[in-house]
């Protein structure tokens, strides 16, 4: 028992540094990639039924979405509680909610797998790409119960399968090729519940009386001299992307450029996006 709980321990400060380290970069980026973020926000946000004068805790909020969106949509009569384990993440998620105005928010620094909230204090729970980096996701849903109202719904989104995000296929090649990265593994891997029936056993199990998993799938067509991998290359890396030295940086750069070419469409990059969303009700 208690080598479990030690090397749950390890998993968590191992998750809280990796995003402290990445939380600068997060930051940065946060305002231009929010036009981006409307493709997996609004689905969520629709599929969790969520409306105005709710009360909504989401989870994993990092620089701000989709809570920020969620806080438009409950309006003045709702609340929307924005939390994260780095407080680091959190404080652009407080200042984007300044600079636009929303005062119906709150902010809490908190791990999801042991929530600092009463029991039935939430009418909805919401988690955008947060659930796979949890070293012990079990828990993390249990407690989502636990805080939820009766009659509450609870919605997970999450990456599909690498094989279905062409966007991770090629940052992890070029990222081994030539950084000697290993791909991501255990509580850092974005696809950890890529596979179909993964997110919904989990729901589940955790005790939810219905559940159920929605696929998204998308094909962006960008424009490659946006650099649009500049921002994966940026929030997958953080510091070490900063370290690298410019010569390196921009070497870096031009061989995501090239790798990206495999998906050109005329004068377009096309690429698959697949996420999942599991939904459940208390």
């Amino acid at each position: 028992m208690g080598s479990e709980m030690d090397e749950a321990a390890r998993q968590l400060r191992e998750t809280y540094d990796n995003w402290v380290s990445r939380s600068r970069s997060w930051n940065d980026w946060a305002e231009r990639l929010e036009p981006q973020q409307k493709g997996l926000n609004q689905p969520l946000i629709e599929a969790a039924g969520i409306g105005p004068g709710l009360r909504v805790l989401d989870l994993a909020s990092g620089t701000g979405e989709p809570a920020l969106s969620i806080a438009a949509v409950v309006g003045p009569g709702g609340r929307v509680t924005a939390s994260d384990l780095v407080p680091e993440m959190l404080a652009g998620a407080r200042r984007r909610a300044a600079e636009k105005g929303l005062a119906n928010m709150a902010f809490q620094v908190a791990d999801m797998q042991a929530l600092p909230f009463a029991d039935a204090a939430f009418d909805r729970v919401t988690c955008r790409l947060g659930l796979m980096y949890v070293p012990e996701p079990a828990k993390a849903l249990a407690e989502a119960w636990r805080v939820l109202a009766a009659g509450g719904r609870a919605a997970f989104l999450v990456w599909g399968r690498q094989e279905e995000n062409d966007q991770f296929v090629v940052l992890e090649e070029v990222l081994l090729r030539e950084l000697n990265i290993e791909p991501h593994e255990g509580p850092f891997t974005p696809t950890r519940f890529g596979e179909a029936g993964a997110l919904e056993a989990l729901l589940k199990e955790a005790g939810f009386a219905r559940a159920e998993e929605r696929v998204l799938r998308f094909n962006p067509r960008v424009d490659p001299a946006t650099r649009f991998w500049r921002a994966q290359a940026a929030l997958r890396l953080g510091e070490r992307l900063r370290q690298l030295g410019t010569e390196a940086a921009e070497r870096l750069d031009e061989t995501l450029a090239q790798a990206f070419e495999r998906y050109r469409d005329g004068d377009r990059i096309s690429f698959r996006t697949t996420a999942r969303i599991g939904l459940a009700d208390k």
